[in-house]
Parts: structure tokens; C-alpha cells; sequence
């Protein structure tokens, strides 16, 4: 008679929550503002708004009670009104590969303090425990947990894989406080052929009942990759709260073609599933995210048109939350920076979308402007939203943060996201996003140069468009450049990259020109993978005075040409053995360098890059101003800021 009595009472605990939220946000959120206005084609950049609060607290924190990371955060909010962080420990490092645990902190007070950490899964199992996946049962509170594991092998070469994936399943009927795992997998979950499959990350949800003696069903996102070369993504569904769980709606892609990866989902006013995915599809496309709106999740497919690409929305490839406001709009969290690598996971803020998920705000709140990847929101008891998300220092990935919006908090703050660029004149259209506030000034000659302050200004062409992916063959890399060494450089010994396409490192494929303040001259380097081949400028160029620069690779010989005099040479490589094509997505920076320590401090014009050598006649041309446009990859001629 107890526990019937305390069903019975968490069942009505629960409603009297989905109530009192209900009603707190749709009083709350109102329409948004018009949009701020972007600042003038040639003036800074726009002034930012104070965003939402970037941490209430961090329940996870990198280097701390026994891991050295933590990722993949999920938040839960339990019918008692608990909230549960849930999140991959990882052992050694950030990476992928490694000793990963389940772990979880609980909080009473809507996140402002956590509790002592819980292992859910993986205490003493050298393998991988990843992705949860919480959902909440409201008629008897119990917390199903789905996650993936997989055990580790080696590869030929004696390097660390995983194992075959699975998914397993824990529960919890205490509110969080203690689970029971069954160890054995889930195999109607995974097809035979596959040789992926996870879930989430972010939590489940439950569907308003369609019968008032039946609870909810519960409805889990996944994805899939085949062992023919198939990815998508895929439903996972519960009808007597989370005791077993069945395969549900389905949709897959060709390899090559755009699949959904890492799906997160709601439920949408009128009772259909919206989901919306990372995109497999990383290069050449500035859509990477796609979505889908379901009507069942027991369905065998999903229904046409299926995942489709969500233009207007720049975010680089990684993993988002969306939320359904009762009475409000759907919202979503994700970084807002544009690109295609996971480098690009910068300035995690929050949209609205008041049409379904069709299209989404250009204007949003700002949670971080700093590095910050996957996140995952909650509503909490109180009628506000809660956020999970990474961070770290300099990266994106190590600590979980914490922190909590009202309706009319996300309104205030909500400002223009669209990125500023400066425009690639050539039929490519590889347009420069701009970052900072670097200053468009006039150049001798007639034209305008972007000045850059050695801080934080630089440019990216991103998305990494095939015509960027230089192999094998010659190239050249045209530009005006002026400068002066300034003591600090001289004092730090840091170089000051002008141009740098691709990786970092000694291994990394890389094509850059850099200011060497030692010497007052500029250095260009190619790097195919085996090592740098570098060479210097004839001479200085550190004078304050501007001087036309072409780093170009002609036959077997690295060159770099300043205002048309001897070239500097060096051999570099060719055929196989000099190809610089990236091996995957890549971002070229014009003033700073992948890893964001050293910026440049002066003033860049003109900026070309071609397929070909130059000819001595070329680069004439260019220093008198002319047009070459023959195998002309990417023109900015910096003429305004859009």
C-alpha cells in the first residue's frame, strides 16, 4: 500500500510540475525584439550585449576527483524536481580513445550546488562507457539511462581502436540516487551490419499520453552507421517506461551524401517529434545541420522528405540541444561559429524558431563567446531553462559548466548572430568571415587594406571548398602586406602569422607566411606531412612601408618574391611526396594560426590565392594593379565589411 501510495503521489507531483511550468513560461516569454542592427560596412564590429549568464556552477571540472575530462554532458530533470548531470569521465586526456566512465551529480536547489559525484558505469571496466542518453518516466519516476559501450582492440600497427559498440541500458527508481545496470546489451537496437551505433547525446523525452490509463511513451534519439556505408539516424521508443526499448522510425544516407549524426529531440506543440541533427557533411556546404519532423516514432521510416538541410543557420559540426517552451517557442543550443571543423565550436548561444524548426532566428542569446561545445537543456521546476554545456581553457572540451535562463533574460540578450565577411570577388564566392574588429583604411595607389590589431582580428575561409585543397600540383599565394616590428614581438621571439592554410604541428599539412620578428623579414613554409621546408625573404620587410609578397611552389622549388625582385628558393617536394592536401575538414587564417596564440599586428591587402605558379609577367601585373584571374582560386580585395 506504500509504494502505491507513493505512486500516486509522485504521479501527481510530476503533473503539478508540468503545470506550474507551463504556466510560468507562457506568461513569461514574449516576442522577441527586432534584431540589433550590424554596424556600417566600414565601421567595427557591432558592440556585443552582456549575453546570459556564462556559469551559475560547474558540476564537472577537468583534472578533478579522478578524471582528466569531462564530456557529453546531459541534463535531466527528475519528477521530484531533481536536476542530474550526467557526463563521460574520461581518464586520460579529452580524447576519444581511453578509459570512459558514466557519471553523475545530483542537485536540489535548480543547479546552484551539486552533490558528491557518482559512478553510473565503468568503476574498475577498462572500456568505454559514452553518450547517455537519461529519459524520465512521470507516471513512476523511474530514470532510464541508454548509453553505448565498447571494449578496446589494436590495429596492425599496434594502435588502440574500439571494439565492437553496443548499447546497454541502467535505471534508477530513487530519484538518481542509486541505478541498476544490466550488463548485457540491447541487440534488437543494433542491425547486424552495423558498425556504429550510439545514442544521444542529451536526453530523452517523454510524448504527452494519447490514452489517460497509458502513460507516455518514451522516445530516445540514435545514429547508425552500416557496414556498406550507410549513416542516419534513428528512434528508439519505450511503451511501459523504459523497461524495454524497440528499434522506431529510421532514415539513412549513402556515404558522402548528408546523414544526421548525433540527433537531438522534442516534442513539438502538436504532439510530433522534431529532431535536429549534426550533418555528416562538413565540407562545401555552410548547412551543417539537418532536421526532421516525425509524427510516429513507432513508424518503420521516417516520413518524406526526411533529414533536410537547416539553411541559415551557421554552426560548425557538433552536437546541439533543442527544448519546446510550453507556450513559448522551440529553442535551440549549439556554438553559433560558422566552419567546418570542431576547432569551430565557438560562442554557444541559444535560438528561437517560431515556425516549427523550419527556419531559426538570426538574433540569439549568448551563453559563451569563448570555446564551447556540446550542450544540453532542461526545464527546470521553477519556470526556467537549464543549460549544461563544454568549455575549457582554450579548447572545448574538459570542464561542464552550468547555468540557467528565464524567457525574458533570452530576450534581452538576444543579439545579431550573422557573421561578419569580406567578400571573394572570384565565381567561388570563398567570402572571409571576419573576427574581431580589424579596420578598413585606404592604401597608396587607390583601395582600401584591412588593418589588423595583433590581438584578436583575423579572417577564415571556411567550409573547405575543393578548390582550396591544393595536392600536388604548383600553386601561389599573392598579397600586400605592411608592418613594423613592434619590442614585444621582439622581446616574445613569436612570429606573426599573415597566411596560414590548414594544420598546425609538425606532422599537419600546412601552407604559411609568417613575420619573423627576429629578422624583419618573412618566412614561408610548406609542410606535406614529412617535415617543414621554410625559406626567408630576401629582405626586410618590417619597415612600415608596403610591399607585395608572392609565396608560391613552381616545379620543385618553394619561392617567396617580394615587390618582384630574385626570388628566395628552396626545393620542396613533388608528386606524391609534396601533396598538401588536407585529409580532412580545414579552415584557412589570414592573420592568425590554428591554435589562436599569435595574431598579426599590421595591415593585409589584395589577398589571392591561384591554382598555378606565377610568371614573372603575373606578378608585374598584380603590383601594377592589374587583374590576373587565370586559375584564380579566392580575390579579396578588402573593399568593405558586410
Amino acid at each position: 500500500m506504500r509504494r502505491q501510495s507513493a505512486v500516486r503521489a509522485g504521479t501527481r507531483a510530476g503533473a503539478a510540475f508540468a503545470l506550474t511550468l507551463a504556466a510560468a513560461l507562457a506568461l513569461t516569454f514574449v516576442l522577441r525584439p527586432d534584431a540589433p542592427g550590424k554596424a556600417d560596412a566600414d565601421g567595427p564590429a557591432p558592440a556585443h550585449k552582456p549575453g546570459l549568464t556564462a556559469a551559475v556552477s560547474a558540476p564537472f571540472n577537468a583534472f578533478t576527483e579522478g578524471y582528466d575530462c569531462y564530456r557529453t554532458p546531459t541534463l535531466t530533470t527528475t519528477r521530484a524536481g531533481t536536476l542530474l548531470a550526467i557526463a563521460e569521465a574520461r581518464t586520460s586526456g579529452c580524447g576519444d580513445v581511453g578509459d570512459i566512465d558514466l557519471v553523475l551529480k545530483r542537485s536540489s536547489d535548480e543547479g546552484r550546488t551539486w552533490g558528491p559525484m557518482q559512478i553510473i558505469r565503468g568503476a574498475g571496466d577498462p572500456g568505454a562507457y559514452g553518450n547517455p542518453a537519461p529519459v524520465v518516466d512521470s507516471a513512476s519516476g523511474r530514470i532510464t539511462l541508454l548509453h553505448a559501450y565498447s571494449t578496446w582492440t589494436t590495429d596492425a600497427d599496434g594502435n588502440r581502436v574500439r571494439g565492437p559498440r553496443e548499447l546497454r541500458l541502467a535505471h534508477s527508481t530513487d530519484d538518481g540516487a542509486g541505478w541498476t545496470a544490466d550488463p548485457a546489451p540491447q541487440p534488437r537496437l543494433k542491425d547486424a551490419d552495423w558498425a556504429w551505433v550510439s545514442v544521444g547525446p542529451g536526453h530523452g523525452v517523454q510524448l504527452t499520453p494519447t490514452r489517460p490509463d497509458r502513460p507516455g511513451r518514451l522516445v530516445v534519439s540514435s545514429d547508425y552507421r552500416t557496414g556498406s556505408g550507410t549513416s542516419g539516424a534513428q528512434l528508439l521508443y519505450s511503451d511501459d517506461g523504459g523497461l524495454t526499448w524497440r528499434p522506431g522510425a529510421r532514415w539513412g544516407a549513402p556515404e558522402g551524401t548528408a546523414a544526421p549524426s548525433e540527433p537531438a529531440l522534442t516534442q513539438l506543440p502538436d504532439g510530433r517529434i522534431y529532431v535536429n541533427a549534426r550533418s555528416t557533411a562538413a565540407c562545401g556546404t555552410p548547412d551543417h545541420r539537418l532536421s526532421a519532423i516525425i509524427d510516429d516514432a513507432a513508424a518503420p521510416e521516417v516520413p518524406a522528405p526526411g533529414f533536410v538541410p537547416v539553411a541559415g543557420l551557421p554552426a560548425p559540426p557538433a552536437s546541439g540541444s533543442v527544448l519546446q517552451l510550453p507556450g513559448g517557442p522551440l529553442l535551440l543550443s549549439a556554438p553559433s561559429r560558422p566552419g567546418a571543423e570542431s576547432n569551430d565550436r565557438w560562442t554557444l548561444a541559444v535560438r528561437t524558431s517560431r515556425d516549427e524548426g523550419r527556419t531559426w532566428s538570426t538574433d540569439g542569446a549568448v551563453v559563451l563567446r569563448e570555446r564551447a561545445g556540446y550542450s544540453d537543456m532542461a526545464a527546470l521546476p521553477g519556470g526556467r531553462v537549464g543549460l549544461v554545456y563544454e568549455t575549457a581553457n582554450g579548447t572545448p572540451h574538459g570542464y561542464v559548466k552550468f547555468t540557467a535562463f528565464g524567457p525574458r533574460e533570452l530576450q534581452a540578450a538576444a543579439e545579431d548572430l550573422t557573421p561578419r565577411t569580406t567578400a571573394d570577388t572570384t565565381p567561388h564566392r570563398n567570402d572571409a568571415v571576419v573576427h574581431g574588429a580589424p579596420r578598413l583604411g585606404n592604401r597608396p595607389g587607390g583601395g582600401k587594406a584591412l588593418r589588423f590589431d595583433g590581438k584578436d582580428d583575423f579572417l577564415r575561409l571556411i567550409d573547405c571548398p575543393g578548390e582550396l585543397r591544393v595536392g600536388e600540383e604548383d600553386f601561389a599565394v599573392s598579397t600586400w602586406v605592411k608592418y613594423k616590428t613592434r619590442g614585444q614581438d621582439r622581446e616574445s621571439g613569436v612570429r606573426r602569422p599573415l597566411v596560414w592554410a590548414y594544420g598546425q604541428g609538425p606532422a599537419a599539412r600546412q601552407i604559411r607566411l609568417e613575420a619573423d620578428p627576429a629578422t624583419g623579414r618573412l618566412e614561408a613554409t610548406l609542410n606535406s606531412g614529412t617535415g617543414p621546408v621554410a625559406v626567408t625573404s630576401r629582405t626586410r620587410t618590417d619597415d612600415d612601408a608596403w610591399h607585395h609578397v608572392v609565396l608560391q611552389r613552381d616545379g620543385g622549388r618553394l619561392e617567396l618574391i617580394v615587390d618582384g625582385g630574385p626570388p628566395a628558393t628552396t626545393p620542396a617536394p613533388t608528386g606524391p611526396s609534396g601533396d598538401l592536401r588536407p585529409t580532412g575538414p580545414f579552415t584557412i587564417h589570414l592573420g592568425t594560426q590554428p591554435d589562436y596564440k599569435a595574431f598579426y599586428a599590421g595591415a593585409l591587402d589584395d589577398v589571392r590565392i591561384y591554382g598555378r605558379a606565377l610568371s614573372r609577367n603575373d606578378i608585374a601585373r598584380l603590383r601594377d594593379g592589374h587583374d590576373v584571374t587565370d586559375e584564380e582560386r579566392v580575390h579579396l580585395p578588402f573593399d568593405r565589411i558586410a
